[in-house]
């Protein structure tokens, strides 16, 4: 994969996290005939034998210390008042496929986003192919920069942009003056074409090729003149920005949402697009406004309004979220070779008066692959009875450079792991994790920073090797060890 695609897919995660992911929320009884419908199972089920927290004797909070062993901790401990277990009463395996791409399935999703008569076209992924038009646009912005650093008096950074320029403006000379029209639809392409209207692109990243499959990329957005009518609104803006109403904490919060439909309506919208794509098997997992921000060369904000909604979705398994998480922070998930990336698949979907005008989306797991089978799982003394022993082994194999682990929050999810050696499954799991709170500036909300994770399975009590079921998902981002420049994901 290019430079230039690990960028756009360090963009697509990161817009997902400031987004506000969270759990997949209850729904109400309108939705849950969905659910039904998707999974199999509702999420207030019960056959008889109680929900599953009460039938595991899971308590509403806990305050446990579990042997270090040898793992050179001097403590590890877990203190949660409120433990999070989903009203559902069965618990599955499920193997899976990892995402395939082909041709086929990347003409469907293209074909489906945009009018064929008006034309399909498209460049391969990279800098070096942007056209020229693309490459004006970026000098003028580097050029906007270049004079409000003039205006502070850095010239030694104006004179970095004017490098910059000089360096962009060479490339001009052999750009390509349009976008080809489509002849073959392939991965790590940027396609572009009309809908109701305005230009927009799709661009999708993976692998394509015979037998593989591994994570995949897709950003849709604005390609046209939709940015330069909102700049023409503001004076001093060179730029917009949309992020979800959670980023921006307080500031925007008693501010009315200017949409002109309302929520119910968008995401309609938004599951009817998803839909048209192919992507299945995804639930809602919350939802927020959306907030659409002027910036002026110095990129503070001018101005910033709600308009439009953005929705979540991802994966569950009998009304139980699948794990998505940010393990970057924890060190023992990174050595000199390389780290954990994001685990799991997320959705982004903005929606305003115009329709979808915004997806960021993540995916690994092909959900119609799903194969589920019912089990037993160990209760909640049992399992904490196993942990005891197992948490210290893991931190045995995987140190950590903090002396202490205190885990400060506990949920049941659904993690991925490999079985037999090489077979893909879903397992129930308890997910341990220590957060702590990290500001993203002094303006803007607070995030949860993890900076320790263990999964412990829930049938035997074991924990999941994180780092080796990374390798097989492409989740683990190599780096060279020499000069800690990054590689390529390590697969099977």
């Amino acid at each position: 994969m290019s430079g230039n695609s690990w960028r756009k897919t360090a963009l697509v995660m990161s817009v997902l996290a400031v987004c506000g992911i969270c759990g997949c929320e209850n729904r109400s009884s309108g939705d849950e005939d969905r659910t039904e419908y998707i999974y199999g199972d509702s999420i207030e089920e019960d056959h008889g034998g109680g929900l599953l927290g009460i039938r595991l004797g899971v308590p509403d909070s806990c305050d446990l210390t579990f042997d270090t062993g040898h793992s050179k901790l001097s403590e590890i401990s877990l203190l949660d008042d409120d433990i999070q277990v989903a009203n559902v009463d069965r618990a599955y395996t499920v193997s899976f496929d990892r995402m395939r791409m082909d041709t086929s399935r990347i003409q469907d999703m293209v074909e489906s986003v945009f009018d064929k008569n008006q034309g399909i076209y498209c460049r391969d992924d990279g800098d070096e192919n942007m056209t020229k038009e693309e490459i004006q646009k970026e000098i003028d912005l580097i050029e906007v920069y270049r004079q409000q650093a003039l205006e502070e008096g850095q010239q030694d950074v104006a004179e970095i942009y004017e490098s910059d320029i000089a360096e962009t403006k060479r490339r001009m000379k052999e750009a390509p003056d349009s976008y080809t029209p489509v002849r073959e639809y392939t991965t790590n392409k940027i396609y572009i074409g009309q809908h109701d209207g305005e230009q927009y692109s799709l661009w999708i990243s993976g692998d394509d090729t015979a037998d593989a499959s591994g994570r995949v990329s897709i950003v849709y957005e604005p390609a046209g003149d939709q940015e330069q009518k909102y700049l023409a609104d503001v004076e001093d803006a060179v730029m917009t920005e949309t992020a979800g109403q959670n980023y921006f904490g307080g500031d925007i919060e008693d501010q009315e949402n200017k949409c002109g439909i309302d929520e119910n309506t968008a995401e309609h919208e938004a599951q009817a697009f998803l839909d048209r794509m192919g992507i299945s098997g995804m639930a809602k997992c919350g939802s927020q406004a959306v907030v659409r921000s002027w910036l002026d060369s110095g990129f503070e904000i001018i101005k910033a309004e709600k308009n439009g909604y953005m929705f979540e979705f991802g994966i569950q398994i009998g009304g139980v979220d699948t794990a998505y998480i940010d393990p970057t922070g924890v060190d023992n998930l990174k050595n000199k070779n390389g780290y954990v990336m994001y685990e799991g698949d997320r959705i982004s979907v903005c929606v305003d008066d115009s329709g979808v005008f915004n997806v960021r989306a993540i995916l690994s797991t092909d959900t119609d692959s799903f194969v589920r089978e019912k089990v037993d799982l160990l209760s909640w003394e049992d399992m904490v009875n196993k942990a005891d022993d197992n948490i210290a082994e893991y931190y045995e194999k995987y140190p950590t450079d903090y002396s202490e682990v205190r885990f400060n929050n506990v949920k049941f999810m659904y993690v991925p792991c490999i079985q037999d050696g090489e077979n893909l499954v879903y397992i129930p799991a308890w997910v341990l994790t220590q957060s702590e709170n990290n500001d993203i500036s002094e303006e803007h909300g607070t995030y949860d920073n993890i900076v320790q994770l263990v999964y412990i399975n829930a049938v035997d009590g074991s924990c999941v090797d994180i780092i080796e079921t990374a390798k097989c998902l492409e989740t683990w981002y190599g780096t060279d060890p020499e000069t800690g420049a990054g590689t390529k994901t390590i697969s099977k």
